[in-house]
């Protein structure tokens, strides 16, 4: 019985030493994080990583390891800790949105190219390690006017945009990016953006996103309802059973 024991211990603990700590990582920005539902009080069950977990209790364990603010460059140095180490079956990565700004000198806090990089990088690397990689773009903006502290536009200027055709065009060229690396790579897309426009009934303007009520007043951070419309998209192109 003693030796019995002693075999059972020895299985469980090899067992456990070859599993990962959690099957599927969100890696990503403040969407991906919810931080903005702390100060909007939204309920934290309904943020898409979190309902995402409520649906798959007992099937996957999955991590949240977005953090508001960061650009793939930011990411890409905690890349190993936040996602190989965790040695997931499953990544979502969901970037752009801060990597598009347009802070001084006219120029993105990252580079089309340099994004770029960053994308095939993360799935090189999560595919050497076993790991199935799954893109997402970014939600669309609502640029707003800049006045009474509303939308995009009260902290972000305006005029920074204009050659690009205006934020909300801009965001989605970095958008394309990811499709284009998604189609050429070969990895699954969840995308956002689209889903988004087609839920505020197909117009892609700042009247229909804020009549749509999946964008909150910052102008570039969802709702629940946006969050849920993420989950919808991540369970309809059942990117989890591929």
């Amino acid at each position: 019985m003693k030796y019995m024991f002693i075999l059972f211990l020895v299985l469980f603990v090899t067992a456990g030493c070859g599993r990962g700590y959690e099957d599927v990582v969100a890696f990503g920005d403040s969407n991906t994080r919810g931080s903005n539902w702390d100060y909007r009080d939204y309920p934290k069950a309904q943020q898409w990583v979190n309902i995402l977990k409520t649906a798959e209790r007992g099937n996957l364990d999955i991590l949240n390891a977005g953090i508001g603010g960061q650009t793939t460059e930011d990411a890409r140095l905690r890349f190993q800790t936040d996602v190989l180490d965790q040695k997931p079956k499953h990544l979502f990565i969901m970037f752009g949105t801060n990597d598009a700004a347009i802070l001084a000198e006219g120029k993105p806090r990252v580079s089309k190219l340099r994004f770029r990089e960053n994308l095939v990088y993360f799935i090189k690397e999560s595919r050497k390690h076993g790991i199935k990689p799954v893109l997402m773009t970014c939600i669309p903006i609502i640029e707003g006017n800049g006045k009474h502290h509303l939308f995009y536009y009260s902290r972000y200027k305006a005029a920074a945009f204009e050659s690009k055709g205006g934020a909300r065009k801009w965001h989605n060229s970095y958008n394309d990016i990811t499709r284009d690396v998604a189609k050429h790579m070969n990895v699954p897309l969840v995308d956002n953006w689209k889903h988004f426009i087609e839920a505020d009934g197909g117009e892609a303007t700042d009247e229909a996103l804020i009549q749509s009520g999946l964008i909150d007043p910052s102008g570039n951070h969802m709702t629940p309802k946006g969050a849920r419309v993420v989950y919808e998209g991540i369970q309809d192109g059942q990117v989890l059973k591929r």
